[in-house]
């Protein structure tokens, strides 16, 4: 295995464990609330994080996706609006969907020729594998924010 790769790979589990603490970390009646005003909750973030991981990571390396029937619909950049959305998967199914596609990544990273990962050409409009791949790491992070700040939210509303 490539050092980009393993890298890529301590870079995954750092950004999906922090992905998967943040969806055990709310109470259940919290993962699909949204403050007035906006529309994405918990369980769209965690569910965009698979969609990201696939989209960004998977699709580029096999160039198939692996996502669940109907998640690009529900989580991807260009879903359907959250309001319109009423049958949520189960934490527990987007915690499984989140830790399965880590390994699968794991796999696949691990199995790709050095030469794959240092290729510049682009894969993704004009990002490269490794672009893409860190792009999405990044943007994950970033949903991990949202996370974060509606459990600070909610917290609060209850103290009131």
């Amino acid at each position: 295995m490539s050092s980009t790769a393993a890298h890529l790979i301590e870079l995954a589990r750092q950004v999906r464990g922090d992905t998967l603490t943040l969806l055990a970390a709310a109470p259940e009646p919290w993962l699909t609330w949204a403050p007035p005003g906006t529309s994405n909750h918990i369980l769209w973030h965690a569910g965009h994080a698979l969609w990201l991981g696939d989209v960004l990571t998977i699709v580029p390396i096999t160039g198939r996706s692996e996502l669940p029937a109907g998640w690009a619909e529900t989580f991807g950049m260009d879903c359907r609006p959250v309001s319109q959305t009423r049958d949520w998967p189960a934490r527990a199914t987007i915690a499984q969907h989140l830790t399965a596609q880590l390994s699968r990544i794991e796999q696949l990273l691990a199995a790709l020729p050095a030469e794959r990962l240092s290729d510049t050409r682009p894969v993704l409009g004009r990002r490269s594998l490794v672009s893409a791949i860190v792009h999405g790491l990044h943007d994950e992070a970033k949903h991990q924010g949202e996370m974060y700040l509606l459990l600070k939210l909610r917290r609060a509303r209850t103290m009131v």
